[in-house]
């Protein structure tokens, strides 16, 4: 009975991961925010381990992010720095479908566990299309 159980647990901790992993995939990629003064940044997640924002010019990397995807809307936390500080943003994040998703970010006060108006910043981004570049051969 004991290696029943076990090998069930060990299933199911195996399609956990496997369902988290395909959710951090969708999110694989460069992310176009738009801003209210209609300026562009970006949110750029290669792997689990480079996740960078990108705005004003500059790209900085998100330091010990860690996603929660126990949680709905998934919980996204990082650190990044801004001149000799480090700050620490806490944010949540749903996805709409793949090329779309809402992100609220809290800066200095708490996570609210629900998207709210009455607290952080809430972004709808949109995933950028890779450029093709083609090559033309002189013949």
């Amino acid at each position: 009975m004991k290696k029943l159980w076990l090998a069930g647990f060990t299933l199911l901790l195996f399609h956990c991961s496997n369902a988290q992993q395909e959710v951090f995939n969708r999110l694989i990629g460069k992310w176009e925010i738009t801003t209210q003064d209609n300026e562009k940044a970006f949110l750029e997640i290669v792997d689990s381990a480079n996740i960078f924002l990108i705005y004003d010019g500059k790209r900085k990397k998100c330091m010990d992010p860690t996603i929660d995807f126990s949680k709905t809307p998934h919980w996204f936390d990082f650190s990044t720095t801004d001149g000799d500080s480090s700050i620490k943003i806490r944010t949540i994040v749903e996805i709409f479908n793949d090329d779309v998703i809402r992100w609220q970010l809290f800066l200095d006060e708490d996570r609210s566990p629900h998207f709210t108006a009455s607290k952080g910043e809430i972004m709808y981004l949109r995933k950028t299309k890779p450029s093709i570049i083609t090559a033309v051969a002189n013949h």
